[in-house]
């Protein structure tokens, strides 16, 4: 791993058990696949439970899962989630080490590690691939490593409180990344808008690595571009029978008629766009203006906490109302608070009435960094306004699966520019996919009639690759086309791909043998693209069979110890803090100048820094007053757990709902005095009765777990993080066990409780 700390800690000193990040992966064609690295370290006395979630590109497959444990190799296997939670929490109570990897939400992943024992060291690897695309002439490849604080409630967002994740202003994990690129892509002008890299041609094409000591501060972008676009295909092995992929990219014809644009321009103003992302959205918006004609109509609105319309009706582009805009924009900045971005796309959708609806009306460009949680109802909302909304994300570490989602649901599309990357480019495509003939119809035609065919995506625009897989029976043969059929008749836009005679070696050089059948990598990202659009049922049948990672099964690895290996106690909880995105919210800036490094805070001390290095030390990192973070404590999370068997003649009460909000800072170790119970300050008369039962001769610690155990009402266990519930599981293993302080214990609770739950 090269330049990693002996041990990190977090800027309230908690240990860090990561230590590092190395990702080595190869393209060929248009087929992205990156294996992953993750080192840990337990440097503590104790046996921990370590939790870190981090990022995934929202369109990756994860296809493989390993751990290494000391000298032991452990091969990660896909179970059904409850199933794998079960496999987890007995191997915790055994004492044994598990290691499970799930989803928390829209491209993020949660790796939980529990009982690392002192001292010891694991290493976690995992591997996923994904389509690129062509893009008028150029591909991006993104590699994202960090979760930027986010906006809203994570509960929304389909967390549960062990994965909500943190940020931290001191914490430093090293990161080192090689690429190979093979074919066509290697021919291309390489560039990476986020990092400093090195090439150097081979036999097979151009390899791609860092040349400077980098952090997970910032997400790795690489750039291919003067490329010619082409549509291409393959053909794999899916167990006794083929799946297919056919990549389109159909051009726009040259003379098609450009209509004038109704754009609604929506810029994110909230906190977290502080610094370099308000700057980059700025640019972006100026070349906006600029891309506007005299025929269009526009608007301009920014929010935060709340909406604020600049230009409040579509106007006409003219001279005057560009210059009005320009001059507002200037003035923008980052002040408006938190990303309410719903109630501002609502607001938006509105202006214009009925007549900006459905295909002929309005379109909706958001620039953002997307950094919010609960983005299923904004989807819905943008759904139903049936207003395509192009998204230009901003930031060094976008939120791109909420961001993709938006975009893909409405049919619009998505673009992405880092806080040094040249927005231009970026908005000329956009301008090409606003101008360009909306698509009325889409038809693919096969060689041989397929057993199934892949949804074509919602957003169809010339000049970038469209994916569509097909499974056969038998190999097929001959040539695969797709017609688009313009709104209002026109041109049609063709494009034609031969099958390959063979199975293609690029699809299956990473072939499996996983249960019954071997299965490429090809036919398992064809699963997960079937799955999108799958009934509950088929979904878990095809991630069971392709042994794919998905919000119904997770990755579980269980070693079990020797019997004098076996840990004694619960582990304690160790949350792995991400590093704070560079620039997020104003903290820190991403350097200027052409031969950009990755660095870390403690290179903080150049003028090309917006803080010195005492933001490393200091929590509040003198961040400017004009911005209102606002972020929401972790919430509590409703999930399936066991029920008691025995039934709590009142709902969760004050006691518990404050208990709750402390287990947030404690780890597996619980409370052993009244004094480590603060949930007991706002009740005094249950305070003062228990001191009377030590005070009569009862072990103020046993008080302390009688009250912890009395609390376990249904409502309270459905809220209570994980590792709080397993420690309260782990409490009492007999109901007979100290039966006369509990009953004594619960009568004084219900007593007290009285006046809060009469009806």
């Amino acid at each position: 791993m090269g330049h990693e700390a002996a041990v990190l800690k977090s800027i309230t000193g908690e240990t860090m058990a990561l230590l590092g990040v190395a990702a080595k992966g190869s393209v060929d064609g248009l087929l992205f696949e990156l294996a992953v690295e993750q080192r840990y370290r337990n440097s503590e006395a104790t046996n921990i439970e370590a939790v870190y979630t981090f990022p995934l590109p929202s369109s990756a497959v994860l296809l493989d899962f390993d751990v290494t444990l000391g000298d032991k190799q452990l091969t990660g296997v896909v179970v059904e989630r409850k199933a794998a939670e079960a496999q987890y929490e007995e191997a915790i109570d055994k004492g044994d080490t598990a290691i499970m990897l799930e989803r928390a939400g829209d491209g993020l992943l949660t790796v939980n590690l529990g009982n690392l024992m002192a001292g010891e060291e694991a290493t976690i690897r995992y591997r996923y691939a994904q389509l690129l695309r062509f893009e008028h002439g150029s591909v991006r490849l993104t590699v994202p490593t960090v979760i930027a604080p986010r906006y809203g409630d994570p509960v929304e967002g389909g967390l549960q409180p062990h994965q909500v994740p943190v940020s931290d202003l001191v914490v430093e994990y090293p990161f080192t990344l090689s690429l190979e690129l093979r074919g066509e892509i290697a021919s291309g002008t390489i560039a990476s808008p986020s990092h400093s890299i090195a090439t150097a041609r081979t036999d097979d094409g151009v390899t791609v690595t860092l040349n400077r000591n980098a952090w997970l501060d910032r997400d790795f972008v690489l750039t291919v571009s003067d490329l010619v676009a082409q549509s291409m295909s393959m053909v794999a092995k899916d167990g006794d029978g083929y799946v297919a992929l056919a990549s389109f990219c159909a051009e726009v014809p040259k003379s098609a008629e450009e209509l004038p644009l109704r754009l609604k321009l929506v810029v994110d103003c909230s906190g977290s766009m502080n610094g370099d992302s308000i700057e980059a959205a700025k640019r972006a918006l100026h070349h906006v203006l600029a891309g506007l004609s005299p025929a269009d109509r526009f608007s301009f609105t920014r929010f935060g906490s709340k909406v604020v319309h600049e230009i409040g009706t579509l106007v006409a582009a003219n001279a005057p109302a560009i210059l009005k805009a320009a001059e507002r924009l200037g003035r923008t900045q980052a002040d408006l608070g938190g990303t309410e971005m719903e109630g501002a796309l609502r607001e938006v959708f509105r202006l214009g009435g009925e007549e900006t609806r459905g295909r002929s009306g309005a379109d909706v460009m958001l620039i953002t960094d997307g950094e919010i949680w609960g983005a299923d109802s904004l989807i819905a909302e943008a759904r139903g306004a049936q207003q395509r909304v192009f998204v230009v994300g901003i930031g060094s570490a976008p939120a791109e699966g909420v961001l993709r989602r938006l975009a893909d649901a409405t049919g619009g599309a998505c673009e992405f520019v880092g806080p040094k990357e040249d927005a231009e480019v970026a908005i000329l495509r956009m301008f090409a996919r606003l101008r360009a003939p909306r698509v009325e119809r889409a038809d693919i035609a096969w060689p041989q009639s397929p057993n199934w065919v892949t949804p074509i995506p919602h957003g169809l625009f010339g000049g970038e690759t469209i994916h569509v897989f097909a499974g056969f029976d038998a190999l097929p043969a001959g040539e695969v086309s797709l017609q688009l059929a313009p709104v209002g008749g026109g041109a049609a836009l063709a494009a034609r791909a031969a099958l390959p005679a063979e199975v293609s070696k690029i699809a299956n050089h990473t072939a499996e043998d996983i249960g019954r059948s071997v299965l490429s990598t090809c036919a398992r990202m064809a699963a997960s693209t079937r799955i999108e659009t799958a009934d509950a049922e088929t979904k878990l049948a095809l991630a069971l069979h392709y042994s794919l990672l998905t919000d119904q099964t997770n990755f579980i690895v269980v070693h079990a110890r020797a019997e004098g290996e076996k840990a004694k106690s619960l582990p304690e909880l160790r949350t792995q803090a991400n590093m704070h995105a560079a620039g997020w919210g104003g903290v820190g800036t991403v350097i200027a100048r052409e031969s950009m490094s990755c660095m870390s805070f403690n290179d903080i001390s150049g003028p090309q820094f917006s803080r010195d290095r005492s933001a490393k030390v200091s929590k509040s990192c003198d961040l400017p007053e004009s911005i209102d973070f606002d972020m929401p404590e972790a919430p509590s999370v409703r999930r399936d757990v066991p029920r008691p068997d025995r039934a709590r003649p009142f709902p969760m009460a004050a006691l518990e709902r404050q208990l709750l909000k402390d287990s947030r800072f404690w780890s597996s170790k619980l409370p052993e005095t009244l004094a480590e119970l603060t949930c007991l300050k706002g009740q005094p008369d249950i305070r003062a009765e228990l001191r009377q039962l030590i005070a009569r001769g009862y072990n103020e610690g046993i008080v302390v777990r009688a009250i912890l155990e009395t609390v376990q009402s249904p409502e309270f266990m459905l809220h209570a993080p994980r590792h709080l519930a397993r420690a309260l599981r782990n409490l009492f293993k007999t109901k007979d066990e100290y039966a006369e302080i509990r009953a004594a214990v619960l009568a004084i609770v219900l007593r007290n409780m009285e006046s809060e739950v009469a009806p």
